[in-house]
Order: C-alpha cells, then structure tokens, then sequence
C-alpha cells in the first residue's frame, strides 16, 4: 500500500502491550495485499513488422497492473475506514474524545502528550494509544505520568490503522467522557490515509532544523 516508504515490506508482526504486560501479536491483514503483480507483458518478436502491436500490447499489460494496483489501495481502505466508523461509534457512546497526533519522527508528540496529562490532571480521565514501530520507550514514558497507555508496535507499518485502535481498546478500557490521545507513527505520509475513528487530528510541526522546514 505504501510504496512511499515501504510500509509492510517485511515480516515483523504488530505487537499490541502495556508496560509490564505480555505482548499481543496482531495479524495485519492489509499489508498483505501489497505484494501486487507487475506484469509488464514483454513480448519479443524479432520480425519487425509487428512492433506496432508489441507497443500495444505493451502498454496495455501497464494499464491493467495500474487498475490492479488502485483495486487494492480502494479494498484497503475500504475496509479501514468500515472499521474506523465502528471505532467512532464506541467513542460517541462512551462520549470520549480521541485525537489523532501526527508529526515527523522527534518533533515532540509525546513531550506534548506528556505535559498535557499533568495539566488535565483532576479535569478529566486521559488515555493514550502509542503507536511505534518497534520499542515501547513512549509508552513507558506516559506509563510514568500515570495515564493508562497501550503500545502498539506497527512491525514494518508505517501507520496506525483501525484495526489496530480496534485491537489496543480492547486493552485499554477506556472510561466514559474521558480523552483518548492517539499517538501515531512518527509519518506525514501514510498516517494521513487511514481512518482511525478520531474526532479530530493534530498536526505537531518542529522547526528546530530550521524555520523553512
């Protein structure tokens, strides 16, 4: 799905735990799917009158792999965003307000995340969804604030997806009217393609490389 980056080229499980808790092994079903067919449909004739037809036939093969190739993005998704509705309906029930946070790696999302809980403290309850691709250190660092906290290691993703909310609010148990903070992959890529469930998003920008970043 995520050529950019190459999201889902590898075979590391995602990983759903709390601190000092066994880990959960989730079996990801859309990365699946990005293992799609190139066939380009080379066609070697060495009489020469038909290179017309080899072109044809040529950029015809591009053309299917293409269609193939949006299919699979639009079943993903498809079938993300159905999951990222049911997410929504649990929230609006529970009447929790879930934020999805995005930034590039290091900019500050779970220091932001951090000083949030201390000044919620008493207000209103806080949970919070980490989302890393392999350690536990932004979960561990909120589990010292005192704030129920799920990690979700993404393996090889890129991303948070539905499911995987899905899976770490089985978890986290979350108590009405409280607040949930999502904290996804350090990614401005693919995080912005796919549904969690949230109210809203955050964007969190760093300009410590320098203010034309």
């Amino acid at each position: 799905m995520c050529d950019t980056c190459g999201c889902g080229s590898g075979t590391n499980p995602v990983r759903i735990s709390r601190p000092g808790e066994p880990e959960q092994h989730h079996d990801d079903e859309h990365h699946d799917d990005n293992n799609h067919p190139h066939s380009h449909g080379h066609h070697h004739d060495h009489d020469h009158s038909h290179d017309h037809d080899q072109s044809h036939e040529h950029d015809h093969s591009h053309d299917s792999s293409r269609q193939r190739l949006i299919r699979v993005e639009e079943d993903i998704l498809g079938k993300n965003n159905l999951l990222a509705s049911r997410n929504s309906g649990y929230f609006e029930a529970k009447r929790v307000v879930a934020l999805n946070l995005m930034s590039s790696p290091g900019s500050g999302k779970t220091t932001l995340l951090e000083k949030s809980i201390v000044a919620l403290e008493g207000k209103r309850p806080v949970a919070v969804i980490e989302g890393d691709q392999q350690t536990m250190n932004d979960a561990e660092r909120i589990h010292q604030t005192g704030a129920p906290v799920v990690q979700v290691n993404t393996g090889n993703g890129c991303h948070l997806d539905a499911d995987m909310i899905r899976q770490a609010l089985d978890r986290l148990q979350l108590q009405e009217n409280s607040l949930l903070f999502i904290e996804n992959v350090g990614n401005l890529v693919c995080p912005s393609l796919f549904e969690l469930g949230e109210k809203n998003r955050i964007v969190i920008i760093s300009v410590t490389e320098g203010e034309d970043k």
